[in-house]
């Protein structure tokens, strides 16, 4: 990547430029309601992930323990 090709004078062509200006112009402002329920869901979708990934542990370890238990003899 040379210096030559990216400076400081770089410029967007004029279409580029009017695309990017509409684009910015159509967004709409989110309230405070509606960026409190995205991180309401965020986090309960992170939640429920992190409890099935719980249940999966408990499970692989009950596992290992009944294997063991086979082959020791013994009950836990």
């Amino acid at each position: 990547m040379s210096t030559s090709s990216i400076t400081s004078y770089s410029r967007f062509s004029d279409s580029l430029e009017r695309d990017l200006l509409n684009a910015s112009q159509e967004n709409r402002a989110y309230s405070v309601l509606e960026g409190l329920g995205m991180v309401a869901s965020f986090i309960g979708r992170g939640a429920s992930g992190f409890g099935r990934y719980l249940v999966q542990v408990a499970e692989a370890l009950n596992e290992a323990r009944a294997r063991d238990a086979r082959f020791s003899g013994s009950q836990w």
